[in-house]
């Protein structure tokens, strides 16, 4: 079985205790990772594949060589947005102005749109005047499902702050609950029984857990392409 390009991103937050980071619970009844707990992620779509709008085609050379691949490198990241809107209800996306999609933006009301596949991001984005802040992502790790599980994903980790003002929730589908964590704290949980992590998860926290802020961990990681519109043909 060919392993299937995906996207995971982890988001952040600061606190009195350090970065927290958002953990999502699969569902009991998914065929893979029945419950464990996850950064938002999936498996990248054609609409993430097929982005164009100025700036696209630089974009796109600049993913590529960041994360070693030969084509598709944009769509890794557009797919890591479009994954955290669909399944935690958080969109990392400034309108014409440059200011943040706040809580009480109308286009948050469109992740289950997007996510039935009525509508690709990119257009919706293009409908309300949005651009997604795929410059404020940091690719982190790089890991593929070894064969023998009933489905293989080739996954790429980024890592980003989480949008000021949105409010987490999630899908109630693919996953069933949330919640912030330190990754210290994360891990201990895994240490105790009380959540689990798949191992590309745990290694990830593991290295969030050395940062003390945000910002570390997005200078530490290497730098996403500059935002640019975008839109589907």
């Amino acid at each position: 079985m060919q392993p299937r390009p995906a996207s995971t991103l982890a988001l952040l937050r600061d606190s009195d205790h350090g970065p927290q980071v958002l953990l999502l619970q699969r569902t009991h009844q998914a065929v893979f990772m029945p419950g464990y707990y996850v950064f938002p992620g999936g498996a990248v779509d054609h609409h993430d594949l097929s982005v164009t709008g100025d700036g696209a085609g630089l974009a796109e050379i600049a993913a590529n060589a960041m994360l070693g691949v030969e084509a598709g490198g944009l769509g890794y990241l557009v797919a890591a947005v479009r994954e955290c809107f669909e399944e935690a209800g958080l969109l990392l996306a400034r309108d014409g102005q440059g200011a943040w999609v706040d809580a009480a933006h109308p286009v948050l009301a469109a992740r289950h749109v997007v996510a039935r596949g009525e509508a690709s991001l990119a257009l919706l984005c293009q409908e309300y005047g949005l651009d997604l802040c795929l410059d404020r992502i940091a690719y982190l790790d790089h890991w593929v499902t070894p064969p023998g599980p009933p489905r293989r994903f080739d996954t790429r980790f980024f890592v980003a702050e989480a949008p000021p003002g949105q409010v987490p929730l999630h899908d109630g589908q693919e996953t069933i609950d949330h919640c912030w964590l330190t990754p210290r704290q994360a891990l201990a949980d895994r240490r105790s029984g009380r959540r689990r992590f798949a191992t590309p998860t745990t290694a990830v926290l593991r290295r969030l857990a050395d940062y003390g802020s945000v910002q570390a961990a997005l200078a530490d990681g290497a730098p996403a392409p500059d935002s640019a519109p975008l839109t589907n043909p």
